[in-house]
Formats: structure tokens, C-alpha cells, sequence
């Protein structure tokens, strides 16, 4: 069984994780309203001791998006350089994907994550099968579109509960603890990848929409 040093950070909370065979041996999350850069470290390092050991993993996995910009960002670049300096191969999943994985339902599941004023970011699952890919949504139009028997997660399940709830009568949400991003949620889609050989040098960003400057800038840029 392979080793896996798991981390997530795109969402609200940091987290780190080890899996071994796609089972999660030990994990530390950390939502305490620190930054992501002052906490991931840290939480990585206390991971490891004489039982689990750093020189012991096989690969590492990163955590990359769609979510917070400079979440993602700090998380790629810490997964990249490990990866590096251990010679190790560095495994990518979707934030959207991880949340999905965590639900165990035959019904769709839409993972959603609140990108503010009416926007997201959203996915559609059936039984591990991806019907509609990672892309940027307006929420009130994108659930209008989906199965009436979906099953939403991740924090936009949360933000936008009630619009959902009234577009899609018979949809149904995660449980609570569900719908925030952790990283033993990155377990079963990094431990498949693994096995199948689905590796890379270096981890990508998965941004879907531009960056704020982006936005601002191509504003400034249409006034001229």
C-alpha cells in the first residue's frame, strides 16, 4: 500500500493528511482564522513522527482548485517543491472532485463552492462519473439545469441552500461537516490516481474565472 502526504488548501480551512491505501492514518486541519501560509507548514510537519515518517511517502497531493486564489496557489507551490526536493511524483485533484468523494449516495451530486455575488464554482457527479466538469457558474442559472434529485455540497450548498431548495424541491444537501473541505477528503481520488499512474512533476492551479487584478485591469483597459 502506497503513502500519501495529502494537502488542501483551497478552501476556508487548511488541512494536511496522510493515507495509506486510500484510508487516511493521520490528519490536521486548521480553521482558526490564521492565513493558509502561516498554517499549512506547520501542520504538514506535525504529521510526521517515528511511526509515520516524510521519507516514507510515495507521493504528494495537492489540493488544486477551483477556490481561493492564493489558497490554491500557497498549496500547489509547497506540494511542488516537496515533491521536488523528495523526488517524489505529486498527484492533483479537484477541490470539487474531493468534495464528492466524501458523499455516499447513487444519486448526482453537485459539489458547489461560493465564489460570492450570485457566482461559483460547480461540478456534477453520478456514481463517480463526471457529467459536467469543473467550470465557472451563475448558481441561480446552473441549478436550473440540473437533475431534480441532485445531492449539493461544498459551502455553496450552504450559501445558497434556500435558492436551491426552492429551484429543486426534491434535491437534497451533505450533511454539515460535508460541505467544508478537508484534506482526507483528497484521500480516494489521490489514492486511485496513484495506482493508475495518473501523476505529473509538477502540479497546475485550476483556476476558472480571472484573478480580482485580472478583472481590474481588463476594466481599466475597456475605459481607455
Amino acid at each position: 500500500m502506497k503513502n500519501i502526504l495529502l494537502i488542501s488548501t483551497s478552501g476556508r480551512a487548511a488541512g494536511a493528511a496522510v493515507c495509506r491505501g486510500g484510508e487516511v492514518v493521520r490528519s490536521k486541519l486548521s480553521d482558526n482564522g490564521l492565513t493558509h501560509s502561516e498554517t499549512i507548514m506547520p501542520l504538514i510537519d506535525g504529521l510526521f513522527d517515528d511511526e509515520i515518517k516524510l521519507c516514507d511517502m510515495d507521493a504528494v497531493c495537492a489540493d488544486v482548485g477551483p477556490g481561493s486564489f492564493t489558497g490554491v496557489r500557497i498549496g500547489v507551490c509547497i506540494a511542488n517543491a516537496m515533491a521536488y526536493a523528495l523526488k517524489l511524483p505529486v498527484i492533483e485533484v479537484s477541490s470539487l472532485r474531493a468534495l464528492v468523494d466524501a458523499i455516499d449516495t447513487e444519486r448526482p451530486v453537485c459539489a458547489l463552492i461560493d465564489a460570492r455575488n450570485g457566482n461559483g464554482y460547480a461540478a456534477l457527479y453520478e456514481n463517480g462519473k463526471e457529467l459536467i466538469a469543473p467550470k465557472a457558474v451563475v448558481v441561480s442559472e446552473f441549478i436550473a439545469e440540473l437533475p431534480p434529485n441532485t445531492v449539493f455540497t461544498g459551502d455553496g450548498a450552504r450559501t445558497y441552500h434556500d435558492a436551491i431548495a426552492a429551484a429543486l424541491p426534491n434535491a437534497a444537501f451533505a450533511e454539515e461537516e460535508k460541505h467544508m473541505l478537508t484534506a482526507d477528503m483528497l484521500a480516494k481520488c489521490a489514492d486511485g490516481k496513484l495506482e493508475c499512474g495518473e501523476t505529473c512533476e509538477e502540479a497546475r492551479p485550476l483556476y476558472l474565472r480571472p484573478t480580482q487584478a485580472e478583472r481590474m485591469y481588463k476594466a481599466k483597459e475597456q475605459q481607455k
